[in-house]
C-alpha cells in the first residue's frame, strides 16, 4: 500500500485539485431522483423541440461547477456536443457593473475557444473577437493575457478595457452587434452540426455566480444583474444552441418573478446533512447527506482515515452545513494545524487543538458581521423559509443578503421546497452576538 503524506493529503482537498474524469470522484447528493435537479435539466434539454435557455444557480463552494461537469460527461455520453465556458477566464467578475454585451460576447468568446480547442484551432475561420473588431471598424490593438509566443493567443476583456468600452458603446448605438453575436452562433452551430451530425449542440457559461461586490456596491450589482438576466432576456439564447448560465443563488429573491423567461431555472442545494426544521424544535443531523460528504473525502483520497477519523469528518460535514468547499477548508486547516504542532496522526477527537484551531481559521473573518447581518442570520436561522418574505425595502435589505450569500452563511436546501439555514459552524459565534 502506497503511504502517502500529509501534503498529499492536504492537496487532494485543493478546489483546483480535480481529476479529468468528473465522474471518478463524483457523489450524487440528491436524495432521490425526482430532486436530483442536474437529472432535471438533463431531461429538459434532451426532451425540448428547439435550443432552450436555462439558469443554473448554486452558492459558492457548493459543488456547482462539478455537478456541471457531470451534466457535460452525461450529454457527451449521448453524443451530444458540449462546451464549457469559464466568464471567469474573460471578465472580472468583481466589478458589479457587467452589461449584457459583455456576458453576450463572454458567451461567444469561450464558446470561440472550446470549438477551436475541441476541432483543432483552424476550425473556426473568425472567432468572435475577430469578426467583432471588424464589424466595429475597431482599430484598438488587443492585448493576449498570454505572453510566450508559442502558446495560442487568448484575449480577455480584462486585458482589454479599451475594447470592451468601445463594444459597449457600440451595441448601445445600435442592434448591430446583437445581430452579428446571433450570426456568429448560428455560423458555429453549423459547422459542428456538419462535423458530428448532431443536432442539439450545449453551451455552458459556468462562474457567474461570482459576480460580487466587494466594495459595498450591491445595489449597483442589483441594477447589473437585472441588466444581465431580466432585461430583454431574449439576448442570452441562441437560435440553435442551448445555452446554460451560471446565476447567483439569491437571484430569485430579489428578483422573484425572473423564472417566466427562461426555458428553465434550476437551483442546486447543498448537501442535506440536516433535516427540515420542525417549528421551535432544534435542527438535527440527517445521517444520509452527513455519508455522502464523508463518500466525498472516500473518492477525493483513498487513504483518508491515515489523517483524520470518521467521526471528525463526520463533524466537519455538520459544522460547514453541506458546504463542500467549506469542509475541505477544514480538512486543509486541520492537516496543516497538525503538522505545525507535530500532533500524531490520524487527528481524532473534535476537541483536539488542530481541529479547534481550523475551526477558529475558518470563521475568524466574519467579524464584519453587522446587527443587519445578524438580522438576517436569524431569519434565516428561525424561520427557514422564503427570504422573500422579509424583504421590507429591497433598497435596505439588499446589501445584507448579497453580503451572506457571498460569503455561504445562508445556505439552500430542498426537498420539495427550497429552504434555508446558517452553517451550524457559525452557531457558537453567530449566538454570542449581541
Amino acid at each position: 500500500m502506497t503511504i502517502s503524506t500529509a501534503k498529499d493529503f492536504h492537496n487532494a482537498f485543493i478546489d483546483t485539485s480535480r481529476p479529468a474524469d468528473v465522474m471518478s470522484y463524483y457523489v450524487n447528493r440528491a436524495p432521490d431522483a425526482a430532486h436530483d435537479s442536474v437529472a432535471e435539466m438533463k431531461q429538459a434539454i434532451e426532451w425540448e423541440e428547439t435550443p432552450g435557455c436555462y439558469l443554473f444557480s448554486g452558492l459558492r463552494g457548493a459543488g456547482k461547477t462539478t455537478e456541471l461537469l457531470r451534466l457535460q460527461a452525461e450529454l457527451e455520453a449521448e453524443n451530444i456536443p458540449v462546451f464549457f465556458c469559464d466568464a471567469d477566464d474573460f471578465l472580472d467578475l468583481n466589478e458589479p457593473q457587467i452589461t449584457q454585451t459583455e456576458l453576450i460576447f463572454t458567451a461567444l468568446a469561450g464558446l470561440s475557444r472550446a470549438v477551436n480547442a475541441t476541432y483543432g484551432k483552424d476550425f473556426l475561420k473568425e472567432t468572435i473577437w475577430e469578426r467583432t473588431k471588424r464589424t466595429m471598424n475597431s482599430e484598438v490593438e488587443l492585448k493576449s493575457k498570454v505572453t510566450t509566443p508559442a502558446a495560442e493567443v487568448e484575449f480577455t476583456l480584462k486585458e482589454n478595457p479599451t475594447f470592451k468600452q468601445e463594444l459597449v458603446k457600440f451595441a448601445n448605438s445600435s442592434n448591430k452587434f446583437f445581430q452579428d453575436a446571433t450570426l456568429f452562433a448560428n455560423d458555429v452551430a453549423r459547422l459542428i452540426q456538419q462535423k458530428t451530425g448532431q443536432q442539439k449542440i450545449v453551451l455552458i457559461v459556468d462562474s457567474l455566480e461570482r459576480l460580487s461586490a466587494p466594495n459595498g456596491q450591491e445595489n449597483t450589482l442589483f441594477e447589473s444583474l437585472k441588466d444581465l438576466f431580466f432585461n430583454f432576456p431574449a439576448r442570452l439564447s441562441f437560435a440553435n444552441i442551448t445555452v446554460i448560465y451560471t446565476v447567483p443563488p439569491y437571484i430569485h429573491a430579489v428578483l422573484p418573478s425572473i423564472n417566466q423567461f427562461y426555458s428553465g431555472c434550476f437551483s442546486l442545494p447543498n448537501f442535506k446533512i440536516m433535516k427540515t426544521p420542525e417549528k421551535d424544535k432544534k435542527i438535527e443531523p440527517n445521517p444520509d447527506g452527513i455519508a455522502k460528504m464523508v463518500k466525498v473525502v472516500e473518492k477525493r483520497f483513498a487513504e483518508w482515515e491515515q489523517f483524520i477519523t470518521k467521526p471528525v469528518i463526520e463533524e466537519f460535514a455538520w459544522l460547514c452545513g453541506g458546504n463542500i468547499r467549506r469542509m475541505f477548508a477544514l480538512i486543509r486547516h486541520t492537516v496543516k494545524k497538525a503538522v505545525l504542532g507535530k500532533v500524531t496522526f490520524p487527528v481524532d477527537s473534535v476537541k483536539s487543538v488542530p481541529v479547534q484551531q481550523a475551526i477558529l481559521e475558518e470563521t475568524k473573518n466574519y467579524q464584519w458581521l453587522n446587527a443587519q447581518d445578524r438580522q438576517w442570520l436569524r431569519h434565516c436561522k428561525n424561520d427557514s423559509g422564503n427570504l422573500a418574505q422579509h424583504i421590507n425595502d429591497l433598497t435596505a435589505d439588499l446589501s445584507p443578503i448579497i453580503r451572506l450569500f457571498d460569503h455561504s452563511l445562508v445556505l439552500n436546501y430542498q426537498n420539495g421546497n427550497i429552504w434555508y439555514q446558517v452553517p451550524p459552524i457559525m452557531n457558537d459565534f453567530f449566538d454570542a452576538q449581541p
